[in-house]
């Protein structure tokens, strides 16, 4: 465990200094959180435009939240590139699992996510005149980060899975966060779809933490949001479990026929 520990510390900073010196505090302040920001202000408009303060306060929060899984889910693009780059040997080689380098290597990016997500949650209700319970909602951007975490994990699967096509990397990140998006109760209610696609949405990230979130500000018990919230942190792990395996089974295939050391 100790060395798993060190291992992650070395490549969450090694992920640290690369991201650093790709964004500054202005760049990410007014390049890519505006875009966030923006991003979730013209989900707001629309409600707005409908003329419903429950529409506006509905899509407001639900891309709030979404914010948040765009960068969760770049783990897809860090993963891919370290393969495509052929470092993927030196990371197998570390006296850790791989999958704890791996996962390491994304953190940052996660850390991002959550800041844009809290950012924007403390920034844009007011703007809209959504209600917002102060100061019980400061614990909103703890589920954010729940979710977060949850979503990380997904992507991490997402990762694992096309890691043996390096070109596809583009395509399976913006399906993985467009998925969420579309299914996961962020723009309509998940009783929007039919039944059997609401259930299989029940074993995406997000879909229960957010409902945990409007629940929370709605007013609801803490016992339907410690329960949404804890169903989320189990679909979490399920993504993680499936991540380990999808890590470890491409990691083998590379060992078995020599291909390990190439980018492809």
């Amino acid at each position: 465990m100790r060395d798993q520990l060190r291992v992650l510390r070395h490549a969450t900073a090694a992920a640290w200094v690369q991201y650093s010196a790709y964004h500054t505090w202005r760049t990410w302040a007014f390049t890519w959180l505006s875009r966030l920001l923006i991003q979730a202000c013209f989900y707001a408009l629309i409600g707005r435009m409908l003329g419903s303060a429950d529409q506006v306060e509905f899509l407001l929060i639900g891309n709030v939240v979404a914010v948040m899984a765009i960068d969760a889910t770049v783990v897809v693009l860090l993963t891919v590139t370290e393969r495509h780059l052929g470092t993927l040997a030196l990371m197998v080689a570390a006296p850790a699992s791989h999958l704890v380098t791996y996962l390491g290597r994304g953190l940052p990016n996660l850390a991002s996510g959550i800041a844009a997500s809290t950012i924007a949650f403390l920034a844009l209700p007011p703007l809209f005149d959504v209600p917002v319970p102060w100061p019980q909602a400061l614990v909103v951007p703890l589920m954010i980060a729940v979710v977060g975490a949850s979503c990380y994990c997904y992507g991490a699967c997402v990762a694992s899975l096309v890691l043996g096509f390096p070109s596809a990397r583009w395509v399976a990140l913006n399906l993985s966060y467009l998925t969420l998006m579309t299914f996961c109760g962020v723009n309509v209610p998940i009783s929007f779809w039919p039944d059997w696609l609401g259930a299989l949405t029940s074993v995406l990230p997000m879909a229960h933490g957010l409902g945990a979130i409007r629940a929370f500000l709605d007013g609801g018990t803490w016992s339907a949001v410690l329960g949404g919230l804890g169903l989320e942190v189990c679909v979490g792990a399920a993504w993680f479990a499936v991540a380990a395996y999808g890590f470890r089974r491409m990691v083998a295939k590379g060992r078995a026929d020599g291909t390990i050391e190439f980018g492809v």
